[in-house]
């Protein structure tokens, strides 16, 4: 994990730099002595070895345990219903995986939408430049690209950057469809939607956890922070 640093005011602390980018962090025991200080590292994986759960909606995991088969996973009926109208209204639609350029050729996309800085942009690149994707082509038009990364047996689901002209193909559930019957298909046992409280993710049948949150900083900015539940830091390292 790289660390930047966030200013309160007179106080500040130092954050993971790439919480906006990554699904979670992850810190290990024999990390703690090194990491600069007063140190607030949120987003941290339920199974991360230290600290502390978090306790809100928002903060919540949305993991979808796979089955053998895309059939027997637990959706919403809402939800199975809609994906064969998604299926219906991309017919037509050729899917390629591993497209070169993917991202590059989506980005006027995200961008347009989100209206990312571009320091930010740039680190996103550089850190998704090994990522997974899906590609969705009806002819010769590009209608939307998925996004994933692959870690052990795991993936986790980064986004879909789409040409929202086509919304009522629904191109991000198409494509998240896809990508999930893929995972399945290579016997992955997890996919991850990521945190967050949005519905769309509660209709894939998900399992909920808390992501965890370690802090070590004077009293004073905890109580400045909301934090209950901090290590008292006992001098300062910068």
């Amino acid at each position: 994990m790289e660390f930047e640093k966030i200013h309160v005011g007179r106080d500040y602390y130092w954050a993971w730099r790439d919480i906006d980018f990554l699904p979670y962090g992850w810190l290990d025991e024999r990390e703690l002595e090194t990491l600069p200080l007063p140190i607030y590292a949120q987003d941290l994986h339920p199974d991360c070895p230290v600290g502390v759960p978090c306790g809100s909606e928002e903060t919540k995991t949305n993991e979808i345990r796979l089955p053998a088969t895309f059939g027997q996973l637990n959706l919403d009926p809402d939800l199975r219903t809609d994906l064969r109208r998604v299926e219906r209204k991309n017919a037509g639609v050729q899917v390629v995986e591993g497209e070169k350029g993917a991202l590059e050729k989506a980005s006027p996309w995200f961008l347009q939408f989100w209206g990312e800085k571009p320091d930010d942009f740039r680190r996103r690149m550089e850190l998704w430049k090994g990522a997974s994707t899906l590609s969705a082509y009806e002819g010769e038009k590009l209608l939307g690209v998925h996004i994933a990364f692959h870690s052990g047996n795991s993936v986790y689901y980064l986004g879909c950057w789409w040409d929202r002209n086509h919304k009522n193909r629904s191109i991000p559930t198409f494509l998240l469809s896809r990508d999930i019957e893929r995972a399945i298909s290579l016997s992955k046992s997890g996919y991850d939607l990521g945190i967050g409280s949005e519905p769309y993710k509660k209709q894939w049948g998900v399992t909920e956890r808390q992501v965890k949150y370690y802090a070590m900083m004077p009293a004073r900015l905890a109580e400045k922070l909301g934090i209950s539940e901090f290590d008292q830091m006992p001098r300062l390292r910068i």
